[in-house]
């Protein structure tokens, strides 16, 4: 028996099915049925026959108009939109930046051109290969687009690009999730697509004529140029200037410019196979168009002139004026010449570099971090055979940078150029003519490279028989394109030692390339171990002069002091602007190279005439990586020295104040003197930590000097002391001078006090390279003294 609470719930449910059935009766169809998505154009341009914008009839709106648009779905979402324009007779129309659009129906959906027909403008799908164009049947393509809005150029122009008022329409429909696309309007005519009117109208563009390298103006180019186009719009100020299409044709006229010899058709500069933009246009002999020459012989038969015209996104085109046309005279025998830019050719290795930054540099160097230690690139040296040297490594690299003759100068203000082929100036990028320096309005397009005598090894291009040139004379080069990865610099790596020669030269729009490469040899010398080392290098760095250093006595007087050596003794002069010599300047001015330093157990550099700073500034590079190497060094200076020395600390070149043992503060040192005439008190360097004293040459002490002051004076003023050295230092000479009361030219006790025991020479060991820092001239010093001082010396280093 059923319970009451049972019996009550099969009522409740009785009663719910009868009423169900109740309320369902009469009605048919499905009860979820799609809810189709409604749209409408949000944008105010343009009218419709809405009572807000039918006034807007009559109104004319500038051709280019970014139409938006917002469509709603009440039971889903909305997921593509689809768009078209329509000429004043209802047919659809394609646009620039709309061009392909679906005339047949092939992509269009059947429920679309059941109620709507065709013509909608086409897309990409996602992800479509758009490398394939809209109008391939293989690409992925459809009238959806998920924009919300579009940018539409109507027509305004007739057949012949005339501006004209147009009429065209603009429609966009939706489609949401379950495929419902924007319904028919229940009232027709009246449309639920969402449309707008416009009545469109464009100004003529301007359109301006000129090569990429500028206007010749008349004036002889070269068999390659390439045209550059330019479309101003300035009368339809809201609307970017960017042109549909250019065109241009050849006129050749008598060489009075004014009769007409023949008349090319006007071509499309969409055609051209050699330019990726409109804008340009590449003419050559062997283009199409081609270009002729108009002077033959030295004569000139004709003169060429193209005349261009432009289109706007309207369809409006310019009118021929002389911004759009050029004259010029084709001409023969223009070439190119490389250059290789020397001042950003570099190394950098284990053996090869410098630890300091130059603030001076045009470029930060590429470096390396060794020990915490920042290696930055430098220029090659140049050794005593005037070759570019390095001291090579395993892990050496070399960096060559290459261009062209007038790629880089100075725009003035008059806007003319003036070319210096300076690679840190401004990239002006013209190229003028290897044996006229005329620009020939040409481009360069490729560079050919060799590297020790054979096509340089580019893998890219390893199996492209067009990459490799071989002359007539059966030389063969790699071509790389201008703006191949390589571009205008290679870094050369795994380099044996030897001499290595690279060879680059260009290649114009002619065709053409530079008959004379440029060249750029370099040696990599191996780093030669201290055991193999031998002899005594000695730099003079003393300007000649009769009275204070005459070379003969100076030369003479080291020969001596060096005379119970039996090893090999090499003299070289350091050349100078005012003197000539035995060495070379590099790129940053130095003129002692490693590769030839290495080569000698010790080295003597001496810089004996007071009234000439000297270069040892200028050294530091060179004599700090010989050092480093285990190299032993004799500095002979006079108050010359302080400055020399400042000059390091100045320009943070720690290592080898370090190495000389000075100590690293400005200044590093002080001087007695810079004249001779003034505070001559100098007249012994007295020896400590074993080494014998050194009297200075005067005659009332021992020789007459070859210095008639110092024999007046009977004394040396022109000297560097050191107030404090490094603590890895010794100190081996402290000055000695005359006496308080000392006739002539004695010193005051406040004076003797000062400089008497100053240290004068210093000794400094770094792991294998010994220095020896002497603030005074050794030639200047009674020889058979020094002689003994350097004796001991020898005993240490050789």
């Amino acid at each position: 028996m059923l319970t009451k609470s049972k019996r009550l719930l099969i009522m409740t449910i009785w009663v719910s099915l009868i009423l169900l059935v109740l309320t369902g009766c009469g009605k048919s169809g499905h009860k979820f049925a799609n809810q189709e998505p409604t749209i409408r154009i949000t944008s105010y341009e343009g009218y419709d026959d809405s009572e807000l914008l039918a006034h807007y009839a009559d109104s004319l709106f500038i051709f280019q108009q970014k139409i938006f648009w917002s469509a709603s779905d009440p039971d889903g979402v909305i997921t593509g939109y689809a768009y078209r324009v329509k000429d004043q007779n209802g047919n659809p129309i394609s646009t620039p930046g709309n061009e392909y659009i679906d005339l047949n129906g092939d992509v269009t959906p059947e429920n679309v051109i059941e109620r709507f027909g065709t013509g909608w403008v086409l897309h990409y799908k996602p992800n479509a290969n758009q490398d394939l164009p809209l109008n391939d049947p293989n690409s992925r393509r459809t009238i959806w687009t998920s924009a919300k809005y579009a940018v539409i150029n109507f027509p305004a122009a007739d057949e012949n690009g005339n501006p004209i008022t147009k009429e065209s329409t603009f429609e966009v429909i939706a489609i949401d999730n379950r495929g419902g696309i924007t319904p028919v309007h229940p009232s027709y005519p009246k449309r639920s697509i969402a449309w707008r009117n416009f009545k469109s109208t464009s100004a003529r563009p301007t359109c301006f004529l000129s090569t990429t390298k500028g206007n010749p103006d008349g004036e002889e180019v070269g068999s390659g140029i390439r045209l550059s186009f330019t479309m101003k719009d300035e009368l339809n100020p809201s609307v970017p200037a960017i042109p549909y299409k250019f065109e241009f044709k050849i006129i050749k006229l008598q060489p009075d410019s004014t009769t007409i010899i023949s008349e090319s058709d006007w071509y499309d500069t969409s055609i051209s196979p050699n330019d990726t933009n409109i804008n340009k246009f590449l003419l050559t002999r062997y283009t199409n168009p081609s270009l002729s020459y108009d002077i033959e012989n030295g004569v000139t038969q004709s003169i060429t002139k193209v005349v261009a015209r432009t289109y706007n996104m309207a369809g409006v085109t310019s009118e021929t004026d002389g911004y759009s046309s050029i004259l010029f005279k084709v001409k023969a025998g223009f070439r190119p010449k490389t250059l290789i830019y020397n001042k950003r050719c570099y190394a950098l290795g284990q053996n090869h570099y410098v630890d300091y930054y130059d603030e001076s540099s045009a470029e930060v160097m590429p470096f390396t971090i060794t020990s915490g230690t920042q290696r930055y690139a430098t220029h090659f040296f140049v050794d005593l055979d005037s070759t570019l040297t390095a001291i090579n490594s395993n892990n050496i690299k070399v960096w060559l940078r290459w261009g062209w003759h007038g790629e880089y100068g100075k725009i003035l203000a008059s806007g003319d150029y003036v070319v210096n082929d300076d690679p840190y100036e401004r990239k002006i990028d013209y190229l003028l003519d290897r044996f006229t320096d005329k620009n020939y309005y040409s481009e360069i397009t490729h560079f050919d490279l060799r590297l020790d005598g054979q096509p340089y090894n580019y893998p890219p291009l390893a199996n492209d028989p067009n990459a490799h040139i071989v002359d007539e004379d059966g030389k063969a080069w790699i071509r790389l394109p201008l703006y191949s990865p390589v571009r205008q610099t290679l870094v050369l790596t795994s380099l044996s030692s030897g001499l290595h020669t690279f060879e680059v030269r260009c290649v114009d729009l002619q065709g053409e390339v530079d008959p004379i490469p440029a060249v750029f040899t370099f040696l990599l010398v191996d780093n030669l171990p201290i055991a193999n080392r031998n002899g005594i290098l000695i730099i003079d760095d003393d300007p000649n002069h009769p009275s204070v250093a005459p070379d003969a006595i100076i030369r003479a007087k080291y020969e001596e002091m060096l005379a119970d050596y039996n090893g090999p003794k090499d003299f070289i002069k350091r050349k100078t602007d005012i003197e000539p010599g035995d060495t070379h300047q590099d790129l940053s001015l130095r003129h002692l190279a490693p590769s030839d330093l290495q080569k000698y157990k010790l080295v003597i550099y001496h810089n004996d005439n007071f009234q000439s700073s000297g270069n040892l500034k200028l050294e530091n590079d060179g004599l700090t990586l010989y050092l480093r190497s285990g190299g032993n060094l004799i500095i002979s200076s006079t108050n010359t020295l302080a400055q020399n020395l400042d000059a390091f600390v100045l320009a943070k070149q720690k290592t080898i104040i370090s190495f000389l043992g000075v100590y690293y503060e400005s200044p590093p040192a002080s001087i007695l003197s810079n004249a001779l005439t003034i505070r001559p008190f100098f007249q012994q360097a007295l020896g400590q930590n074993g080494y014998p004293n050194v009297n200075l040459q005067y005659s009332a002490a021992n020789e007459p000097s070859f210095v008639n002051l110092i024999n007046n004076y009977q004394g040396l003023a022109t000297i560097t002391y050191f107030p404090k050295i490094n603590v890895n230092a010794t100190a081996i000479y402290k000055m000695g001078i005359k006496p308080v009361g000392y006739t002539p030219n004695g010193p005051t006790p406040e004076q003797f006090n000062t400089y008497n025991n100053q240290i004068i020479g210093i000794r400094c060991v770094t792991g294998n390279s010994h220095c020896y820092t002497f603030g005074f001239p050794l030639s200047y010093m009674y020889t058979p003294d020094v002689k003994t001082m350097m004796n001991k010396i020898l005993s240490e280093v050789m």
